[in-house]
């Protein structure tokens, strides 16, 4: 006997349908095929919307945006997309939720998506439906750091390759080398050239921004107290991608980050057709400014708080 859905799961994914379909105007077609379902199924989807209130005039979602607000950042930092998500809730990570939606509306087949790291990453990952692209891949922006699974970029691309039923192109080997030599030895390897290749290339990067009160590099002491400091003394706020940066958008290289096994954000957020952010918290604040100033995010997703900070 066919198992029947869980309720909860069928609400999020007629709002899911309905988002895709009235907000970011894809066809009863391209959603099938994203989220590997039948066009009447889809159709039917988009019926039981309205017949449950979720669509009258506009999506009635769950998750609330500030369109105001939204423009202000759009205008300010000359963003693509901008998500400013107003809806509190304990037991929802809305502005997740948020950005995943626009993920699965941007996804496109043969797309290559580079994957950072971080509680924001893991968050994301988190809110994604199942959907089935295999002819996309994913890639770390870094080799691996820490113990924790949200710490290791690889563990984020497999994740998020399972979900999105693409193929994960790992890098296993440490971000953080402790020599030149060692650092010159594995940059040189084709495998590692040929990852951070494909990292720079990607048609859609996804990344956290951290700043040093809540970055993983310092919460499960990847780097120490000293080599905090160090950055801290070279007037680092925090960093994207392991690219550390100062309030005035200026690069920052201590004996601590001066080999590291990364691909150049710069260089990809030059190439990507998307480069998604996820980022909240008055923490935040200066880094997540400086990032979208140096464009290196052009599809941002927050919260009220922290926009309101940024306008």
């Amino acid at each position: 006997m066919k198992k029947k859905e869980n309720p909860d799961n069928m609400l999020d994914k007629i709002v899911l349908v309905a988002t895709l379909y009235y907000k970011n105007k894809l066809s009863q077609q391209e959603i099938a095929k994203k989220l590997s379902i039948s066009r009447p199924w889809v159709s039917k989807l988009l019926s039981r919307a309205e017949d449950l209130g979720i669509v009258k005039i506009e999506i009635n979602s769950p998750v609330t945006g500030n369109s105001q607000l939204e423009e202000a950042l759009k205008e300010k930092y000359g963003l693509s997309y901008a998500g400013v998500i107003s809806t509190k809730d304990q037991n929802r990570d809305y502005v997740a939720q948020a950005a995943a939606d626009y993920f699965i509306s941007q996804l496109k087949p043969k797309d290559i998506v580079g994957v950072g790291w971080g509680n924001a990453v893991s968050r994301f990952i988190k809110e994604l439906h199942p959907i089935s692209f295999p002819d996309v891949q994913t890639v770390p922006l870094a080799g691996s750091f820490g113990e924790s699974f949200e710490a290791l970029p690889t563990y984020n691309t497999l994740q998020l390759a399972n979900t999105i039923g693409g193929t994960a192109k790992m890098l296993h080997i440490p971000a953080f080398c402790s020599s030149k030599e060692e650092y010159e030895t594995l940059i040189s390897n084709e495998h590692t050239r040929q990852i951070l290749n494909l990292g720079e290339h990607a048609d859609i990067l996804l990344m956290g921004l951290g700043s040093f009160e809540s970055t993983i590099l310092t919460c499960y002491n990847i780097l120490n107290d000293q080599e905090i400091a160090e950055l801290k003394a070279a007037h680092a706020i925090g960093d994207v991608a392991l690219q550390f940066l100062t309030r005035e958008g200026e690069t920052v290289e201590t004996e601590a980050t001066k080999h590291l096994i990364k691909a150049d954000i710069f260089k990809a957020a030059k190439n990507a057709r998307v480069s998604i952010g996820v980022a909240d918290g008055l923490h935040k604040v200066q880094i997540i400014d400086v990032a979208l100033n140096l464009k290196l995010v052009n599809s941002f997703f927050t919260d009220e708080e922290t926009a309101l900070a940024l306008v």
